[in-house]
């Protein structure tokens, strides 16, 4: 690690997995140097790392052959497809069969409530006529499949006889079935490319032709729509905060609206169309008011003059393609669209920012990690107590919090008495962080030195006592703790976040004492509570100007001019970069996140002097503010300049949203 020149080479090297700078060290030891030093990599190196030991090209499983399944299936044995959220065989199924069967011999019926007799009914004239019957969502019905089971096991089918069964993952799904199945993972197709082209060859040429130039196209639209919206979960938490269950249902409900909305001559109702698609179908799935916002601007943005050519205007390509939309019915015209597009996924496509893959592979890395720690801490506790085992994975915490403890030795001090009399909102808040840091770390070092002298033999083991150290062992915070403040889910970083954030506290204790915590700049990142700090400075700012506090809006300002409130820095940013005048798009090899500049944050009524924000073409973009990298939850607004509202919905659709700081 001496030669700087050699390691700062591969620290910015792109394809950093390929070219680990320590030949002597073994493969397993290079991918844990990815992991330590570039973890925005640590995915590929996985993968590479799997495929070299296993000694295959690739770990992705093989295609899916709808024949080849039914021709290893037979009537007594059913083919159960388990399915992930958002993906349905049972179409590709029905065209198989039609081809396979003949029109008319395949059935299906998705349970739900009151279903049950009307599948007993199609399964006993299924197996006696040999038709292909789909029983579809199983997992909505787990309580009845045990009563499905011994009607298969009982059937006398005819030869030709297929039974298909689709179910997402349930821990009550009978493992008796699951073992007498023919069992089939199923995903949607990955890729843009092949998820419209899916869609086309649902659509018959026959559908598209029966309307005008203009439903061909916006049938076309929707389905490049609905792949984005499915392909873009692909970038969570950065595309969409969490995963969401964007089916071939949608589809094909968006396509009636489609439908009704060119049944006359006129163009259609572009709000009309962009409030029924998004309340009616796409925006009922969606639970965040940020990804609604994402949703929104896609539906503004496809479903337009400007993509349809109608009223005159110019026609604008697919966004990160140079496809125009052609004005016909022909189903060949628009399947040759696709042949255009690249096999893989361009972020461009989804107007995401160039650098989002490394975003991805951080996120996915830290899942399999966490994963895989969980199974590894999972034995520990499988058998109960074993003072040697507890001992040995718990001794690395223990050591690491008397390391804490030692170097600031006013964590375990009495916190001071309490000011006398009124004081400001914010003072009164930083005062009461105190005594809540102070409870955190009674708790945590109550917790750990039980637990030491448990494992010294000088305590008995107590229900509580275990339970902790079970929670511990497991890579997770027991509950105790997070009563006190919910930050990191693994302890060794949760027990760090509470001491830096009690050593920050306790200055800012002593600055409010000397009047000067709202002079100089504070990071939100070193209060266990940073959004009770903003309503806070909220209501301290109402009763300074004499208004309600209902009336105040979050201002930000970037250039100093704003209302007073208080200084902040070391926020970041993600999808953008930000001078301090503009935002400006990241670079392929940029990090995923960059520090902002020291901006001002306050509390202005409308109407008052800097109440609009930053100034700029166009009202200021609000951009949420997350407590963590995760996106779970938003406290705030920060606004950015914008030309107009163009360049408002780039920025939206790249998913820029701020941070906190990291705590080091």
């Amino acid at each position: 690690l001496s030669d700087g020149i050699t390691w700062g080479g591969w620290i910015d090297s792109p394809v950093a997995e390929t070219c680990v700078p320590a030949p002597s060290a073994g493969a397993f030891m290079q991918l844990l140097l990815v992991q330590a030093l570039r973890p925005d990599r640590l995915q590929s190196a996985m993968d590479s790392f799997v495929r070299t030991q296993l000694g295959v090209e690739s770990i992705a499983p093989p295609a899916l052959s709808l024949p080849r399944v039914c021709d290893e299936a037979d009537a007594a044995t059913p083919v159960l497809f388990i399915v992930t959220p958002g993906s349905d065989p049972s179409q590709e199924l029905e065209e198989h069969a039609e081809k396979a069967m003949g029109r008319g011999r395949y059935h299906q019926l998705a349970m739900g409530q009151g279903q049950a007799d009307e599948a007993m009914r199609l399964l006993t004239e299924c197996a006696r006529t040999g038709d292909w019957l789909c029983l579809k969502n199983l997992h909505l019905v787990v309580a009845w499949l045990p009563t499905l089971e011994k009607e298969i096991y009982v059937l006398k089918a005819h030869e030709d006889f297929r039974l298909f069964l689709t179910s997402e993952p349930h821990a009550k799904f009978p493992s008796t079935l699951l073992e007498g199945s023919l069992k089939i993972t199923y995903e949607a197709p990955p890729g843009l490319k092949r998820n419209v082209s899916r869609t086309y060859e649902a659509w018959s040429p026959q559908y598209i032709s029966e309307g005008s130039p203009l439903r061909a196209k916006l049938l076309f639209l929707l389905a490049w729509f609905h792949a984005v919206v499915q392909e873009r979960r692909a970038y969570v938490p950065q595309g969409w905060s969490k995963f969401y269950e964007f089916s071939f249902a949608d589809l094909r409900s968006g396509a009636d609206i489609i439908n009704q909305a060119c049944d006359g001559s006129a163009d259609p109702q572009w709000s009309q169309l962009h409030g029924l698609l998004e309340r009616a179908i796409y925006g009922g799935r969606v639970d965040s008011g940020y990804d609604i916002i994402v949703l929104r601007t896609y539906l503004q943005q496809f479903f337009s003059n400007e993509m349809t050519g109608g009223g005159g205007i110019r026609v604008k390509s697919l966004p990160g393609t140079n496809i125009t939309l052609p004005n016909t019915t022909d189903h060949r015209e628009f399947t040759a669209l696709l042949r255009r597009l690249d096999e893989a996924n361009s972020p461009s496509l989804f107007s995401l920012p160039v650098n989002v893959q490394r975003t991805v592979q951080v996120t996915n890395s830290k899942y399999v990690i966490n994963s895989l720690r969980t199974m590894a801490a999972a034995g520990g506790t499988s058998k109960g107590f074993d003072r040697a085992v507890w001992s040995a994975a718990l001794s690395p915490l223990l050591r690491s919090w008397e390391r804490m403890t030692a170097s600031n030795p006013a964590l375990r001090s009495a916190p001071p008495p309490p000011s006398s009399g009124a004081l400001p909102p914010v003072d009164a808040f930083v005062e009461l962080e105190q005594i809540r840091g102070h409870r955190a770390v009674a708790e945590i070092d109550g917790t750990l030195s039980a637990l030491a002298r448990v494992l010294d033999g000088a305590e008995l083991l107590t229900p509580a006592i275990f339970a902790a150290g079970r929670c511990l062992i497991e890579d997770t915070v027991p509950p105790e703790w997070e009563k006190h403040w919910e930050g990191p889910d693994v302890p060794v970083s949760y027990c760090k976040g509470v001491v830096h954030r009690m050593a920050a506290v306790n200055d800012m204790v002593e600055r409010t004492r000397r009047g000067s915590l709202l002079s100089g700049a504070v990071r939100l990142e070193d209060f266990f509570h940073p959004e009770t700090f903003l309503n806070a400075l909220r209501q301290q700012m109402a009763r300074d100007a004499g208004v309600a506090i209902d009336n105040l809006t979050l201002v930000t300002s970037w250039d100093g001019t704003g209302p007073r409130g208080v200084a902040v820095e070391g926020m970041r940013v993600q999808g953008a970069v930000f001078d301090g005048g503009k935002l400006r798009d990241t670079a392929s090899d940029a990090p995923p996140f960059v520090t902002l500049p020291k901006c001002g944050l306050s509390w202005a009524a409308p109407g008052s002097p800097g109440s609009g924000g930053p100034k700029g073409g166009a009202p200021p973009l609000r951009v949420p503010l997350y407590l963590t990298e995760g996106r779970e939850r938003a406290i705030a607004e920060v606004q950015f300049p914008v030309f107009d509202a163009e360049e408002a919905s780039k920025w939206i659709l790249a998913g820029t949203a701020c941070f906190l700081g990291p705590v080091e």
